[in-house]
């Protein structure tokens, strides 16, 4: 099958007219979508994740120290695991990768302090901004990475786009193992600019032929010029077969699953005026999303605010200090985030049966860690589907005024049972 076959819109009443011939509208479907059949096989998976179903293992802390040509410090937290090893985005000044080793047990506590500080990495901190030709469209923040096929594939946007008109997303390291010296083919631009370009995560194979692709590709508002980004989670499709050594600097085709705007928002009242607004707002955003392999799950982590106090622009909060631009009205109304969703809706979506701005998530709502601290935030996810073990940075947890350093944490959790 090809996987970039399916249009990214199926409008029936086009086809009206063939209602009348089921026979023939079998198979009119069939060469649209490019699909086997335009039902779930039997082997669909039918079961949806609750929050309870993800088990905490515990965790460790990267070292504050300088390696290569940057360090953890004050970093956003984009990660990836491969093979037993973390690969990071450092200081969002630098935005250099290094990887480390993962330790094979995860320091259970539910004090901040006790957390162990794993050792130096396996490869140093290298800048990749500079080495990437006809960085036009000013790419300086790398907003997601996954390795494939022994390559480091990294979504980026320029951080500030004041126009909004930014349409570079991706570039490739082709060589993991050798993050410093290796060749670097981009910038591509997906399909969907900044509103695809985000966290990467693989599909699960038992979904990639129904949703037709081996990633998925998602970001979400909460950077500057909400314009240019999805007001929800979103998930485009997007097979990186496709970036081979011939493949030309231009856009790569994607296909929108889930994703909204301004007009259709993921929900209306983005400032909670009613304090009814328990899904999201000015202040949310999501940072990692996948397909939970043997489910139907599409689980999005992130963290959202002011569902209690309700949300203001350059507000006085009710501790009587002004905020420079959204905030909750009470400094406390900031929690980690979730959102589930179901696969089969985004199955939908890619069938032109739904549009992706009508998809809502089955189950959503606040994510406790436990752990004896109160402002940290998940800055970025990833999945091992060796270990089957979900990891998340934790940023702000260890922020050490005297000597100037805010390393970032990292747990893990175990799904099911």
């Amino acid at each position: 099958m090809n996987p970039l076959s399916i249009p990214d819109r199926f409008d029936p009443a086009a086809v009206s007219g063939l209602r009348s011939y089921p026979i023939c509208f079998l198979v009119f479907l069939l060469v649209l979508t490019g699909c086997a059949t335009p039902v779930p096989p039997p082997t669909y998976p039918q079961t949806l994740l609750s929050k309870d179903d993800f088990i905490f293992e515990g965790g460790f802390v990267l070292p504050d120290e300088q390696y290569g040509v940057s360090s953890t410090n004050w970093t956003q937290g984009v990660i990836e695991v491969h093979n037993g090893a973390l690969y990071i985005v450092g200081n969002e000044q630098e935005d250099a990768i290094a990887q480390f080793t993962i330790p094979q047990t995860l320091g259970f506590t539910g004090d901040v302090e006790s957390l162990p500080t794993i050792g130096n990495p396996l490869q140093p901190f290298a800048g990749v901004f500079d080495r990437i030709q006809n960085n036009r469209d000013g790419m300086d923040s790398i907003v997601g990475l996954e390795v494939f096929e022994g390559k480091l594939f990294a979504n980026a946007i320029e951080y500030y786009d004041a126009p909004a008109d930014n349409r570079q997303t991706t570039f490739v390291i082709n060589e993991s193992s050798n993050l410093a010296r290796s060749s670097i083919r981009g910038p591509y631009a997906l399909k969907g600019s900044a509103k695809a370009a985000g966290w990467l995560s693989a599909v699960p194979v038992e979904w990639q032929k129904q949703l037709g692709c081996s990633h998925i590709s998602g970001s979400s508002s909460g950077r500057p010029i909400i314009t240019r980004f999805s007001i929800g989670p979103s998930a485009w499709c997007v097979d990186l077969q496709v970036f081979d050594e011939k493949t030309p600097k231009q856009t790569i085709p994607a296909r929108e699953l889930l994703g909204f705007d301004l007009k259709y928002p993921l929900a209306e009242d983005l400032l909670n005026e009613s304090l009814d607004n328990e899904l999201w707002t000015h202040l949310s955003q999501a940072t990692y999303g996948f397909i939970v392999p043997g489910t139907a799950t599409y689980a999005t982590f992130g963290y959202s605010g002011g569902h209690r106090s309700g949300v203001g622009y350059k507000l006085t909060r009710n501790n009587g200090e002004d905020c420079s631009g959204y905030c909750a009205a009470n400094p406390a109304d900031t929690e980690n985030y979730y959102w589930f969703w179901d696969v089969r809706d985004l199955w939908r979506v890619a069938l032109g049966r739904k549009a992706a701005s009508e998809v809502r998530p089955y189950e959503w709502g606040e994510w406790n860690v436990p752990l004896n601290a109160r402002d940290f935030r998940f800055g970025g996810g990833a999945y091992d589907d060796v270990t089957g073990r979900l990891y998340f940075t934790l940023l702000n947890l260890k922020y050490d005024a005297e000597r100037g350093v805010n390393p970032p944490a990292v747990i893990g959790y175990r799904i099911g049972g």
